[in-house]
C-alpha cells in the first residue's frame, strides 16, 4: 500500500527542497506538511494536487508504480514544451520524428 506521507517526502527531498518551503509554495503551515509526511495528518485530494504540482509530477504519476513513472529527462522536456504554441510543439515533434530515424 501506499504510504502517500513518505512518497512525498522522498520527492520533496529529490528536488533539495524543505519542508519549509513546500508549505510556502502551497499556503500551509510547515507543521502540517511534517504531519503529513510522518503520518500523523491527512493529505486532502486538494493538497495533494498542490503539492504534485509543486514537486513536479501529476497525481497520476504520484500514484503509479515508480516503473511507469516518467524519467527526469522526459519531466524536463515536457515542461519545456508546456509554454509552447501548437505550432512551435508540431515542430519540435517533427525535429524529434526526424533524430528517432537517425
Amino acid at each position: 500500500m501506499l504510504n502517500i506521507g513518505l512518497k512525498i517526502r522522498e520527492l520533496r527531498k529529490s528536488l533539495g527542497m524543505t519542508s519549509s518551503q513546500l508549505a510556502s509554495k502551497i499556503g500551509v503551515a510547515q507543521s502540517f506538511i511534517s504531519g503529513i509526511e510522518n503520518g500523523s495528518k491527512k493529505c486532502s485530494l486538494e493538497n495533494l494536487y498542490k503539492i504534485c504540482s509543486v514537486l513536479n509530477i501529476s497525481l497520476s504519476e504520484f500514484f503509479s508504480d515508480s516503473s511507469d513513472a516518467l524519467s527526469d529527462d522526459l519531466r524536463e522536456l515536457l515542461d519545456s514544451a508546456k509554454g509552447l504554441s501548437p505550432e512551435q510543439i508540431k515542430a519540435f515533434t517533427e525535429v524529434f520524428k526526424t533524430i528517432q530515424k537517425g
